[in-house]
């Protein structure tokens, strides 16, 4: 196969075989990009019902759109050669991965994590994997997981039961063998019975075990052996094999490999979470005895609803204040119950700022005020926030409420970091570079150990075309951060939106989604740098995928332009008017289906949503003040229109607020090719 060309993939270099078919590095040269190319034996094809498995793991994966499982870019037919064209992963296998001595703790945590998050995401969309091993979960050089081979997979319909007796015969070859791999099949394969997503979790309690021991849970000499090992042992407790992993994750493994699936966690979330808040307490260094502690379904009931917070979130306030976000001891301490609704807030603010977090977090913010309301910690907390919302959803009122809850914090306390976080993110709003520095620099000398003044600071020196100076102080408020991931978010946004380097800014949104791989920001700019390149296939599944966490207009929106460029305008469409549904007063869909309706030359759709958008962008120009993505899609607005004058003063209005933005130099192209 080496040299051969299937259409337009020029085969270079076998990868690997397995059961399933042997797996190619090809180069897609309609698309100049290396895929893996996954063939189906000659001699397996001739099978109906290997053709028929070999084409569900095609459905499957096109199904499944997941940061850590495989990404399918088509199923093909060339010359009776069947085969599908996937990701090329640069890494290895888990099995290699894992030391003989079982993995390190931050590393366990890390792989763990995103492994039930994958696996979660497939269970969501009704699929079983049933294959679920260490030779199946590869890990890429930058430390994402890939779950990989879905073989053996099994679509959940809703007409029929999960494990049915067909099912059951389906694991059966001509040779009488039972597909899968034995050391880490469920019960329930083993014997026959029917088989849900129980299963899986099983086979993860299997994989877990490995990973934190180096040993396999389940041992036999022969095949007969290992069955009954698998049917009637208890393994030894994790904990006795690695002492230092906290009390519970040996809990947790035992829950997942319960004889009975009855018995099993039940969801591969709930495993996740369990996860999420064990790494918290651990690096917290708060672990709990196992004899004193709920059991593991209890444990992180909080995480349950939080499961991109990747931080230390127990204690959220305290967390805070050592950030230095929180005020000084000065500041009059905050009651037992107040205190809860501002831990619950940080929570919401930390999954990342989609609609629904941030109404979540307002709402507790100012229910804690309501019963402290002269409390200066709680006033500069809200303020602090309100600059957040402000800049993702602007509205015309609210920068003066943002500065009266500020100036009233001040004085209560003159030292409240988060009113002079406040004072200063107003002020580079306005374009008022003098007075946003010397908020930083308070912030900065009020609470040296803090990421923010130095964030705040290098955003300043960005704005003021002081580059290598700004880029600093983002660096070193990423290194202050430690696991906190919005100082990286800082800088990602930064890299792009102020500077235009997109390569270097799309590497801080990767790093950020290998420690929180549901956030929303990384999801939504990484796709949206990739759309920026035209990597529309490689951004359509980060926008997806969030939009299956949570409704949010921003990612719909960021869809439909990715379809609009793939000129699949009935789709782009969909997705525009998705966003109106989500947010009806969302700035930026009108001009999205004017552009769509405009390119199907639909000319007396397009006009009335440009002049929405125009509408749309001066109401967000008056309550954010200058701003360079605005201006600059609200002059391409203008220009549609013929109103060029006026476009062309946008534009350079823009191009000085943003002069080496690459958005804003599209938008000014546009400009000036209209004019």
């Amino acid at each position: 196969m080496i040299g051969r060309r299937l259409d337009h993939y020029l085969i270079q270099e076998r990868l690997g075989a397995g059961g399933m078919g042997e797996v190619f590095l090809a180069l897609d040269t309609k698309l100049d990009r290396k895929v893996a190319l996954k063939v189906l034996p000659s001699a397996m094809a001739v099978s109906e019902t290997r053709l028929q498995r070999f084409r569900r793991e095609a459905r499957t994966l096109a199904s499944l759109n997941h940061l850590n499982i495989v990404t399918i870019y088509s199923v093909e037919t060339v010359d009776d050669v069947q085969f599908l064209t996937m990701e090329l992963l640069d890494g290895t296998t888990l099995t290699k991965s894992i030391p003989r001595e079982g993995m390190p703790v931050a590393d366990f945590f890390d792989v763990a994590i995103q492994l039930t998050d994958a696996l979660a995401a497939a269970h969501t969309a009704g699929v079983i994997h049933r294959d679920l091993k260490p030779g199946n979960v590869m890990v890429t050089r930058d430390g994402v997981v890939k779950v990989v081979d879905f073989g053996l997979a099994k679509l959940a319909r809703p007409d029929s039961a999960v494990g049915s007796r067909e099912d059951t015969m389906e694991l059966l070859t001509g040779e009488g063998k039972v597909l899968g791999t034995v050391p880490y099949m469920s019960p329930e394969q083993l014997t026959g019975r029917s088989v849900d997503h129980r299963s899986d979790i099983f086979s993860l309690g299997i994989v877990l075990y490995e990973m934190a021991t180096g040993e396999r849970p389940f041992k036999g000499a022969t095949s007969a052996e290992l069955h009954s090992s698998i049917l009637r042992d208890t393994p030894r407790s994790v904990h006795d094999i690695k002492p230092e992993l906290p009390h519970h994750v040996a809990r947790l493994i035992r829950l997942c490999l319960a004889k009975d699936p009855e018995d099993r966690l039940q969801s591969a979330k709930d495993v996740r979470n369990e996860l999420h808040a064990l790494r918290q307490e651990i690096s917290i260094g708060s672990s709990a005895p196992e004899a004193a502690a709920e059991p593991p379904r209890r444990l992180s009931r909080l995480a349950r609803y939080f499961p991109a917070i990747v931080m230390t979130l127990v204690a959220g306030y305290a967390l805070w204040q050592l950030t230095g976000g929180g005020p000084p001891g000065g500041s009059p301490a905050v009651g037992i119950e107040a205190q809860a609704l501002l831990d619950q807030a940080e929570l919401y603010e930390l999954r990342g700022s989609t609609l629904e977090n941030l109404a979540a977090a307002e709402e507790r913010y100012r229910r804690a005020l309501q019963l402290e309301p002269d409390n200066a910690a709680i006033r500069g907390r809200l303020a602090r926030f309100l600059t957040e919302v402000q800049a993702n959803y602007p509205e015309a009122d609210r920068p003066e409420s943002v500065r009266e809850l500020a100036e009233s914090a001040l004085e209560l306390d003159p030292q409240n970091t988060d009113a002079w976080l406040a004072l200063g993110y107003l002020a580079l709003s306005r374009n008022e570079l003098g007075a946003a520095e010397e908020a930083a620099r308070k912030v900065m000398r009020l609470a040296p150990e803090s990421p923010f003044g130095y964030i705040l600071r290098g955003r300043v020196h960005v704005r003021a075309g002081e580059t290598d100076l700004g880029l600093e102080m983002l660096r070193q408020g990423v290194e202050r951060g430690g696991t906190d991931l919005r100082p990286r978010l800082a800088l990602a946004w930064a890299l792009w939106h102020n500077l235009g380097r997109g390569n270097e800014a799309a590497v801080e949104y990767e790093q950020v989604l290998r420690y929180a791989p549901n956030s929303p920001s990384a999801l939504n700019n990484l796709g949206s740098i990739y759309g920026q390149q035209g990597r529309y296939l490689d951004a359509i599944p980060l926008f997806r995928r969030l939009l299956n966490l949570t409704e949010d207009p921003e990612a719909a929106f960021n869809l439909g332009n990715c379809y609009f460029f793939l000129d699949r305008l009935e789709e782009a469409i969909e997705a525009y008017l998705r966003v109106l549904e989500i947010d009806p007063d969302n700035v930026w869909a009108p001009h999205g289906l004017a552009e769509a309706y405009e390119k199907l030359g639909d000319t007396e759709r397009s006009r009335p949503f440009f002049e929405r958008a125009l509408r749309n962008y001066d109401r967000a120009l008056s309550a954010s003040g200058p701003n360079a993505r605005f201006l600059g899609s609200r002059a391409v607005c203008a220009g549609k229109l013929g109103r060029h004058t006026e476009a062309i003063d946008a534009i350079h209005e823009a191009e000085q607020l943003a002069p080496r933005s690459g958005v804003v130099l599209f938008n000014a192209a546009q400009v000036y090719a209209l004019a």
